[in-house]
Order: structure tokens, then C-alpha cells, then sequence
């Protein structure tokens, strides 16, 4: 009997953990996600691999929405026309730019190619996704980067 109760309480102090091991986005952490996007997420991903698929991280707010997309393929499908304000850090010839799908809901892009893997970075309704975050007057920072560009380099990070 203590043996059956020691198992069955082994096996149910495990799940949890395992429930916590699996990613749902191979490129983009769930936590640094609701971090920018400022709350409770949901998320949706179609993985193929770790150099194919897609997550979408979304916070729903009156009366919008707020998201962050990543898309990683073998083919460069981002909408940035040429001309864009480039990013030699963030690999092989990443833009950024603007897109809007509609008036009330501009998106922030940055787009470029890891080895033969390209992404795409999309974020939707986040006030100042490409503006650098303000740092302490006191310590001189050139290499300020905006949400949108922490997140390129996490994704890049996870793609070398």
C-alpha cells in the first residue's frame, strides 16, 4: 500500500515538469514574449523542424490586439520594400521597416537570412517597437536597441 502511494505520488510530482519541457516556439521564449507584449499570452506555433515554421504570440486588450510573430523558412517572404533602414548585426541583409495590413494596425518588421534560413519578425500593436528603450542619462549607451530589435537578436541567436 505505501509502495502504490509513493509511486502514484512520484508519477503526479513529475508531470508538471514535464508539461514545462516542451517549447512552444523553438526561436522566441513564452516569458520574454509576455514581457514585451505586457501580460497574459496565447500562443500558436506550427514548428517543421528548427529551421521551418511559425509562432504567434498574442495579448488580447480592449480593442485591440497586440502580437509578435516570428516566421523562420527557406524562403524570404517579408513585405519591406528596398531601401530600408538595414541591420549588418542582425545577419545576412536584415531591414526593418513598416508594414500596414490596416490604418489602426501598423506592424514593426525586421527580415533577414541566417545561412540559408530566413525569418521574419513582425510586431503588431506595440506602441514603440522600434524605438529604443530609454536608458539611465548617466551610462552612455550607443547600442540601445528597440523591443523589436531585442527580439531579432534572440531569434538570430537561436538560429546560429
Amino acid at each position: 500500500m505505501m509502495r502504490t502511494i509513493f509511486l502514484l505520488c512520484t508519477i503526479a510530482s513529475s508531470v508538471p515538469g514535464m508539461g514545462q519541457a516542451t517549447t512552444a516556439c523553438p526561436w522566441l521564449s513564452t516569458g520574454t514574449a509576455a514581457n514585451l507584449l505586457g501580460g497574459d499570452i496565447t500562443v500558436s506555433s506550427h514548428v517543421e523542424g528548427t529551421w521551418a515554421g511559425s509562432c504567434r504570440f498574442m495579448r488580447l486588450i480592449s480593442p485591440a490586439a497586440s502580437s509578435i510573430e516570428v516566421l523562420v523558412g527557406p524562403k524570404d517572404t517579408h513585405p519591406c520594400p528596398q531601401g530600408n533602414l538595414k541591420l549588418p548585426a542582425l545577419g545576412n541583409g536584415a531591414v526593418q521597416c513598416t508594414h500596414t495590413v490596416s490604418p489602426s494596425q501598423p506592424s514593426s518588421i525586421i527580415a533577414g537570412r541566417i545561412r540559408d534560413v530566413y525569418f521574419v519578425i513582425t510586431m503588431t500593436g506595440i506602441s514603440g517597437a522600434m524605438t529604443p528603450e530609454p536608458s539611465d542619462p548617466r551610462l552612455a549607451d550607443a547600442f540601445a536597441a528597440s523591443p523589436l530589435e531585442r527580439v531579432a537578436e534572440q531569434v538570430v541567436g537561436n538560429l546560429y
